[in-house]
């Protein structure tokens, strides 16, 4: 009995070891980017923080869910059974694609919302164009109207003082 209760702590020791591991690593991979721009699902792992404790996913999700301790600071974070498996390479990719996915999601956000301002600008600017083609017109038919009505009174002045 006392032999499985020592395999049991060894295998314990070993998995926070390896959670710890790739907690590091995952610390390690996110520092080299800025750090506004790390996805909110891997904030958790900024500034190496150590594993407090681990537990498996409730659901069957076939995560494992992570009490990180930063200072003072707890937070939870979930990482994916599988990445306890993963070479570190394979993992540096995992992270990295997540980091990188995250990064195409907000370019397209920003590219769907530039699209709507530049439509808006451009329907303001069609109307502004609207609207100074309208006053073009307007100026146009008083300056005639003026024109005509100048012209008319230099002709009638022209009677007058021939008569």
């Amino acid at each position: 009995m006392k032999h499985k209760t020592t395999e049991i702590v060894d295998a314990t020791t070993q998995l926070y070891a390896d959670l710890q591991e790739v907690a590091g690593l995952i610390s390690r991979v996110l520092a080299k980017f800025p750090t506004e721009t790390v996805p909110q699902i891997l904030r958790p792992f900024l500034g190496s923080p150590r594993v407090a404790f681990a537990r498996p996913s409730m659901t069957g999700d076939r995560e494992i869910t992570l009490r990180l301790e930063r200072g003072l600071h707890q937070v939870q974070a979930q990482i994916p059974d599988t990445w306890l498996m993963m070479h570190q390479s394979e993992l540096t990719a995992a992270v990295r694609e997540i980091y990188w996915g995250e990064q195409e999601h907000r370019a397209r956000h920003e590219l769907i919302r530039l699209g709507k301002v530049i439509e808006e600008h451009n329907r303001e600017a069609q109307r502004h164009r609207r609207k100074a083609s309208e006053a073009r017109q307007e100026y146009d038919r008083l300056a005639a109207s003026i024109r005509r009505r100048s012209a008319r009174k230099s002709r009638a002045a022209e009677g007058d003082s021939d008569g």
